[in-house]
């Protein structure tokens, strides 16, 4: 029985806990609870629980659970007939509710109006807010711990951009590595790949550089059974958060500055700075579904609205691009054999994919970094090697031979670094075209996924190269409809315009 006679009081807890690699963990925090609820004759309700939230005023995350402990307590006119449904809040220590003093303030008004009253287990004791010194208690507690909070924030702070420039690890191990640990000390050393999930992101960052939406990964992720370190399928924005993260290339990123890490990356720099253009690129085409089938849709543009057009098929008509917009169109078919072409007949864009110079003219604007230009320079030292040695001769059969063998090793070591430079200089989708020894686009352009025709399409119909395809407005209406090629203006840097065929 409790001190209130036959009735027996009813208690809820809230746990919470901020460091998942220190202090009292959620289950002794619930045991301790327990204990003193047991000990003090209460029945003891469905406990809040917010894991790995911080409750500081430097904390960015929502404590979920916490903000419907709140809810739940102005939903009726006292606590025990409100969604709380009790008479007493159990709290491990008095800072799991909250390090902010004008929140925890607001909450011990909160539970005043409630009739709710506060037992705090470390302290073995029941507050009560109407109370003056349990109040005076209480929000003594909040201040120490706000100004224990903010110790702690100046003194990360202060250490965190020195631990950057040393590439030292910060903060809980994306998926795929895993912290190791000084064993003397218990200090973290570094990041070591993690087997057991490193697989996930791998496979992410070949699907997205392979030219892969995240919308289609989402849906074969789920497909193959993957889901996160919650527990849960991986969703669209999950996945970009992920392969965004420099840690996977073995990279320390602070403000945006980027240091060498002390761990070993899990995917190559290469690759992690091919994928992190090509979805922070601004003018990346996305769609709903992520399931695009079109691949003009990407790059071709209303002249009335400057906007990408749809594609339309209404029953008994011939497929037309059709802006959304103004409802402007033009036929599908023509276009499309204007631009991509047949096997025999390559249209503008193939035909164009097809020149022997390709690398070079669609070398990316900002291809001049430092890995690249040293690249260069090993690449021209090659190259003049290489061409030194074509032009050597030999005095005897012996000397032959050997020039024969270096000319063969350097020709080698020429094509590896001119491979090397394509991989940092071009987008991926244009690699998966246009490859190295590949003599027919057309096929190769058929083999490569349609997320990799679109962006290739796009990427090479713009003002840089080829110019951006906008489609006019018909001069005439009916069946007899002017050429595709009269309909397009194709439309370059600087207010160029040109025409093809």
């Amino acid at each position: 029985m409790s001190d209130m006679g036959w009735v027996q009081l009813i208690a809820r807890e809230y746990r919470r806990l901020s460091d998942t690699k220190g202090g009292t963990s959620l289950e002794d925090q619930g045991v301790d609870n327990e204990d003193a609820a047991e000990d003090q004759g209460w029945e003891l309700g469905e406990p809040y629980i917010d894991d790995g939230l911080s409750a500081s005023r430097y904390a960015r995350k929502r404590r979920d659970d916490f903000e419907q402990l709140v809810d739940d307590l102005r939903s009726g006119p006292t606590g025990r007939q409100s969604r709380f449904g009790a008479d007493i809040l159990m709290l491990w220590e008095s800072s799991r509710g909250s390090r902010r003093v004008g929140e925890w303030v607001s909450f011990i008004e909160l539970c005043e109006e409630k009739r709710v009253r506060i037992w705090v287990t470390t302290h073995e004791r029941l507050y009560d807010p109407a109370n003056g010194r349990d109040r005076k208690a209480l929000i003594d507690d909040a201040v120490d711990s706000e100004y224990e909070s903010y110790k702690t924030h100046r003194r990360v702070t202060r250490t965190t951009p020195k631990e950057a420039r040393k590439g030292r690890p910060h903060g809980r191990a994306p998926m795929g590595l895993k912290p190791k640990y000084d064993p003397s000390t218990g200090k973290l050393i570094t990041w070591v790949e993690d087997p057991e999930w490193s697989m996930i992101p791998k496979q992410l960052f070949e699907l997205i550089e392979a030219g892969r939406t995240f919308n289609w990964v989402e849906q074969e992720f789920a497909r193959r059974g993957y889901v996160n370190l919650s527990g849960r399928p991986f969703t669209h924005g999950h996945l970009r958060r992920l392969v965004i993260h420099h840690a996977y290339a073995g990279l320390r990123s602070h403000n945006g500055t980027i240091y060498n890490g002390v761990w070993d990356g899990i995917v190559s720099e290469t690759q992690f700075w091919n994928v992190y253009r090509k979805v922070t690129d601004p003018s990346r085409i996305t769609t709903t579904g992520g399931k695009p089938t079109h691949v003009l849709t990407a790059a071709l543009m209303c002249s009335r609205c400057d906007i990408h057009p749809s594609y339309r098929h209404a029953q008994g008509r011939k497929p037309v691009y059709r802006c959304k917009k103004c409802g402007q169109k033009i036929q599908k078919k023509p276009v499309d054999d204007l631009i991509i072409g047949q096997p025999d007949d390559l249209g503008i864009l193939l035909e164009y994919l097809a020149r022997e110079d390709i690398y070079d003219v669609l070398r990316t604007p900002d291809s001049n970094n430092a890995a690249v230009l040293e690249l260069e320079a090993q690449l021209a030292k090659a190259r003049a090697e290489r061409d030194e040695l074509r032009g050597a001769k030999g005095s005897s059969v012996a000397e032959v031979l050997i020039l024969a063998n270096s000319l063969s090793a350097k020709e080698t070591e020429v094509a590896d670094l001119e491979e090397r430079q394509r991989e940092l200089t071009l987008p991926s989708s244009i690699l998966s075209i246009v490859k190295r020894g590949a003599d027919d686009v057309w096929e190769s352009w058929h083999r490569a996924p349609i997320e990799a025709r679109r962006e290739t399409a796009r990427f090479v119909m713009s003002p840089r190269y080829l110019g951006r395809p906008y489609f006019l407005p018909s001069p005439r209406t009916g069946r007899n409809q002017p050429p595709a090629a009269e309909r397009l203006e194709w439309r370059k840097a600087n207010g160029r315009m040109v025409s093809y065929r």
